[in-house]
């Protein structure tokens, strides 16, 4: 199971860790050494549109407004979806796949867009 994505104050503190570590080698001579391998490149991310009623969009907006500043809530929308489809990706995986991810889409299928109700 993967983690929800880390919370604002998550990543501020992971942040003021990485800048004290840093500031605690510069004073340790350089050793040479082999250079690390390549960090794997992080999700790319795009847009993603999708239909949601307003009274879903409001409530979402005002969560984020009460609560981006305290443990627990959502610096952004982007953070909120994320979560939100992350978790709704788990529980479908664990009852259609036994916990294992799906597979891809075949190549040059897409999905309907046409908007609810139309």
């Amino acid at each position: 199971m993967t983690t929800p994505p880390k919370t604002r104050a998550e990543k501020l503190a992971e942040r003021l860790r990485d800048r004290n570590d840093d500031e605690a080698g510069k004073n340790q001579p350089a050793a040479p050494a082999d250079p690390p391998p390549p960090e794997p490149a992080p999700d790319k991310r795009t847009k993603f549109q999708a239909y949601v009623s307003e009274a879903i969009q409001n409530e979402a907006r005002a969560v984020v407004y009460w609560t981006n500043n305290r443990p627990g809530g959502y610096a952004s929308l982007t953070e909120m979806a994320e979560a939100a489809l992350q978790h709704e990706i788990e529980r479908m995986r664990e009852q259609f796949t036994k916990g294992e991810p799906f597979r891809p889409m075949p190549e040059g299928r897409t999905l309907p867009t046409r908007p609810p109700g139309s």
